[in-house]
């Protein structure tokens, strides 16, 4: 067996940890080596996209809304995620794959559990605001904007940032093995309020083209109606994004499931540290859909693109 499982009581807490010392790093070292690989390109495509949807929508005065301020959290999530998390985890994996269980190796690996926890509290947290400021902003109509505003909804990201960096700390010290239970937990909670907030936006969606049938040829209505046209694709495209993440989730939540019942095996555990890759990847495809489907976005990106591009071309 490599290295000494007993040097650190702390990262023998951790059920995958204390599985992998007690084995070993030879039946990983091919997978880790190859998943260490698989998220270079993902950790630089999401620091930047993400970096790019962060500075162009700061400097768009036009572009701070409280929608926009949810999609920014949501990008310093996958910033975060790229610019902190995925190298710490590349250094996990390389770390154990080549020497085994060592110091560095446990000091690493708890750095990924609490970053990682810390990342998706927030990821999780603000899709979850978005489902219901998408909802609030249909359902409310015109009183949307004094009901939401920026005041109220930095307040809301900074409370949801510091409990985002309080939770995993607390579990982290005081219950590392009942990580999964939190993980569970947290998530089926947000889970539940997005589908409900979801399934109200489509009755509301259904309501509203309705009426604009009924209105159409009224011209003083066509503005209004075209709002609320624009607030149903934004919730369309924000629903777009809670299916991705859900779907970069839904392999690691399968493996954790099947390592509870049935038993963690060495394939199992290669399988999980597999799935945590697909959702860092989530941090990659977030920028992809705004670029695609919000076009505000999109030419905010593409004018910061350019400012750089040509500021570096004048200074040649």
């Amino acid at each position: 067996m490599s290295g000494n499982i007993s040097e650190d009581d702390f990262c023998n807490r951790f059920s995958s940890f204390s599985y992998m010392a007690a084995l070993g790093n030879d039946p990983f070292r091919t997978a880790f080596i190859v998943n260490a690989v698989l998220n270079v390109p993902f950790c630089i495509t999401a620091t930047v996209t993400n970096a790019l949807v962060i500075i162009s929508i700061w400097q768009s005065y036009s572009l701070w809304t409280p929608a926009n301020m949810f999609l920014i959290s949501l990008a310093m999530s996958d910033l975060g995620v790229g610019l902190i998390l995925q190298p710490l985890y590349i250094a996990y994996l390389i770390s154990f794959a080549e020497r085994g269980v060592k110091e560095s190796t446990c000091t690493l690996s708890v750095a990924v559990a609490v970053t990682a926890s810390i990342f998706s509290c927030v990821s999780f947290g603000t899709v979850t605001a978005i489902s219901l400021e998408r909802y609030l902003s249909l359902r409310l109509h015109l009183r949307c904007e004094d009901v939401i505003t920026l005041k109220r909804v930095r307040r809301f990201l900074a409370i949801l940032w510091l409990l985002g960096a309080i939770s995993p700390l607390i579990w982290v010290m005081f219950a590392p093995s009942y990580r999964s239970y939190f993980y569970v937990s947290g998530i089926m909670f947000c889970l539940v309020i997005s589908t409900a907030a979801y399934i109200n936006i489509y009755r509301i969606a259904c309501v509203h083209l309705k009426r604009i049938e009924t209105l159409r040829h009224e011209v003083d209505k066509k503005s209004k109606n075209l709002v609320l046209q624009n607030r149903r694709k934004g919730a369309l495209n924000m629903f777009l994004v809670y299916c991705v993440l859900l779907c970069c989730y839904l392999p690691y939540s399968l493996c954790l499931a099947l390592g509870k019942i049935m038993g963690y095996t060495e394939w199992n555990w290669i399988a999980i540290n597999f799935a945590l890759t697909i959702i860092n990847i989530n941090s990659s495809i977030n920028p992809l859909i705004y670029c695609y489907r919000m076009r505000e976005i999109r030419r905010a990106i593409l004018l910061t693109v350019y400012s750089v591009t040509l500021g570096r071309t004048n200074m040649r």
